[in-house]
């Protein structure tokens, strides 16, 4: 038993020494490197210790050697894992600091890209670095931000709400959200743009999904301006100017009764569109309504919309109405949301309009599910 016993204490020692020396011997490389690219709203107050939580952010980079890890305090949100363009794994992440994203690669350079699958209302997330093979580093990245920005605002549609579900009558759960697959990202990466995604599953511009009154007191407007939708820091919109704005609001509003009444929509959806022309005073809006109901919010937010070009002589709003016609058993995923097909057709509904409207080319070839460093 003694022999026993003792043989336990050396293999346990061993992987203890075992496991310092790998990480004395690793390359250590801090969230400020100047080979980190981040994509959406962050939180850089310490700049080591970077801070997110809207869905779809992106944190992009190259990197060297066989391996790569990240140093990750989350433990609510779910990420996809691109190496060298393709989906490597999904990491979920739980009460762990440190998650590898990959091991047993080829001695080359790689390209990595981190996208948040799942929404703010999982909470906060803290990005502390990388782990590289000892002795490799990041690579000096050339031309991987794109020059075309698009934001994407508004609830479910764009936070990617049961999009990985295999049907219809599932329930929503963490694992079935990917707001990488919702059709606000597949537009971006077929128009080859960088995007930003501010969007809360439920929220309405004055009523909230399931509030039992006739407006919210936090709908999405309340959070709009914020780094984190769980924290009061604004964000400096100077930092990344949207070409494009792609706004879809309205339909959890006059989900359920008490609904709000037509000026108070009307008053709420005019200062958000304001609001929105303040901060991108060069940029196209798009305002899409989703005519699948018997609810008057497509007329509202077209009213809106008249009146801004009329008054304002803004010739970069739009209005669209977003007719779709879906397979109920191809096209949806949980409680009827749509999967990423579902959400495919509705960006080869959009895509087209909004490429013409702001007089961009299409890329050379279509990709889906897309590279994502894929260039012209």
């Amino acid at each position: 038993m003694n022999k026993i016993f003792s043989y336990l204490i050396i293999i346990v020692v061993f992987q203890l020494v075992t496991s310092c020396e790998f990480f004395e011997v690793s390359s250590h490389i801090d969230a400020d490197d100047p080979d980190i690219e981040y994509i959406g709203r962050f939180d850089f107050s310490n700049p080591k210790s970077v801070r997110f939580d809207w869905p779809g952010v992106q944190i992009k980079t190259r990197f060297e050697g066989t391996s790569c890890s990240i140093k990750l305090k989350d433990g609510n949100n779910d990420y996809n894992i691109f190496i060298d363009g393709r989906l490597h794994k999904i990491i979920r992440t739980t009460s762990d600091t440190i998650y590898v994203l990959a091991n047993g690669l080829t001695n080359k350079t790689h390209t990595l890209l981190i996208a948040k699958r799942t929404e703010a209302l999982f909470g906060i997330a803290t990005f502390d670095g990388f782990i590289l093979d000892g002795g490799k580093d990041l690579v000096k990245t050339i031309e991987l931000k794109k020059k075309r920005r698009i934001e994407f605002v508004g609830d479910s549609y764009f936070t990617g709400f049961g999009t990985d579900g295999n049907s219809a009558d599932c329930v929503f759960s963490r694992e079935t959200e990917n707001s990488y697959y919702s059709f606000g990202p597949q537009i971006a990466r077929t128009l080859n743009a960088d995007y930003s995604v501010v969007a809360i599953s439920g929220v309405g511009v004055t009523k909230n999904y399931g509030d039992s009154l006739r407006t919210s007191e936090h709908p999405l407007p309340y959070y709009y301006d914020r780094v984190c939708m769980n924290e009061t820091l604004l964000w400096d919109f100077k930092k990344w100017q949207a070409d494009a704005v792609v706004v879809r609001l309205g339909r959890n509003d006059y989900w359920q009764k008490p609904h709000p009444k037509r000026e108070m929509f009307r008053t709420a959806y005019l200062k958000l569109i304001n609001d929105i022309r303040r901060h991108y005073p060069n940029a196209h809006i798009f305002t899409l309504c989703s005519p699948m109901r018997k609810d008057p919010h497509c007329d509202y937010v077209n009213s809106v919309v008249n009146e801004l070009k009329l008054k304002n002589k803004d010739k970069k709003i739009h209005f669209i109405k977003v007719d779709v016609k879906f397979n109920e058993e191809r096209d949806f995923g949980c409680e009827k949301h749509p999967n990423r097909f579902g959400h495919k057709k509705i960006a080869d509904f959009l895509e087209p309009i909004i490429r013409k409207e702001m007089g961009w080319e299409p890329l050379l070839k279509r990709i889906f599910p897309s590279n994502p460093f894929n260039r012209k």
